[in-house]
């Protein structure tokens, strides 16, 4: 009987202290079923993401919103002030070239790519994350609620010669309002931020942030975009950006091996 009694307490020791064990795959490891089905996941609880927030997130909310609708007052001028040739040089050329990238495919999927490739070839957890809440951090904020918000809007480019206060929702091929290029370049600036933080504190946030404004700032300096779609779009970008990144993943479920009179039995537990 003492020795049954001994034999359950180590059983009950491992139990308590084996590691848990991952069922289903790591969320995080890019292009797997499990990251998938995080993603399907994801994408069916992004509508019903405000019902959750608190009041500092509706005042972020809506400090964005206002700030963007209070550009429609300077939208104009701000264009005309760009298209005056004295207001252009190639300092600012240049810089419009290097940062506009960083808001599409040209940039990201290589970033994306590179970023997974090396995590598996080294190991590395936070090089996977990164690749796998870019990708779909950049989904989400400009492949579904920036294009969804566009078709609302029905608000045509600039260089249209359009009235910047013309609206035509649910009108297809007016594309401004929000921006989807300043919406991707935020996502992944906001990623790579907080996935980066834990190693290297804040030294590179002023960096990636400058990226993206320098992305935001190309689409109003090439007459691409107004003002307030910039405002709009990076809020977009930063809040999923920031949600996904800090999403818990791979909640545990762990098996666990518990003492019977009998011997031991096996539990999972969710």
């Amino acid at each position: 009987m003492l020795l049954i009694r001994r034999v359950q307490t180590v059983l009950l020791l491992l139990a308590v202290l084996a590691p848990s064990a991952k069922a289903g795959g790591d969320e995080n490891s890019f292009l797997t079923p499990a990251y998938f089905k995080r993603v399907f996941n994801d994408v069916v609880e992004t509508p019903q993401k405000p019902l959750s927030w608190d009041k500092k997130d509706w005042l972020i909310a809506g400090g964005v919103v206002g700030a963007s609708f209070a550009a429609f007052a300077i939208d104009d001028s701000v264009r005309k002030y760009y298209e005056n040739p004295g207001h252009q040089n190639a300092f600012l050329d240049s810089v419009s070239d290097a940062t506009t990238h960083f808001g599409d495919y040209k940039v990201q999927l290589p970033l994306i790519t590179g970023s997974w490739v090396a995590g598996m070839a080294t190991g590395n957890e936070t090089l996977k994350k990164i690749a796998a809440d870019g990708a779909e951090a950049s989904f989400i904020a400009a492949g579904l609620i920036t294009p969804a918000l566009v078709y609302i809007s029905g608000r045509a480019l600039p260089d249209t010669g359009e009235d910047a206060m013309k609206f035509r929702p649910f009108t297809p091929m007016r594309y401004s309002y929000p921006s989807g290029h300043t919406t991707e370049a935020f996502a992944m600036a906001t990623v790579l931020d907080q996935n980066l933080r834990k190693h290297f504190g804040y030294w590179p946030t002023p960096f990636l942030y400058a990226l993206a404004a320098g992305t935001a700032h190309s689409r109003v300096y090439d007459d691409v975009h107004y003002v307030s779609d910039i405002i709009l779009g990076a809020g977009i970008g930063w809040a999923v950006g920031y949600w996904i990144a800090n999403k818990p993943r791979n909640a545990d479920r762990a098996v666990l091996l518990l003492p019977r009179p009998d011997g031991a039995a096996l539990a999972m537990k969710f």
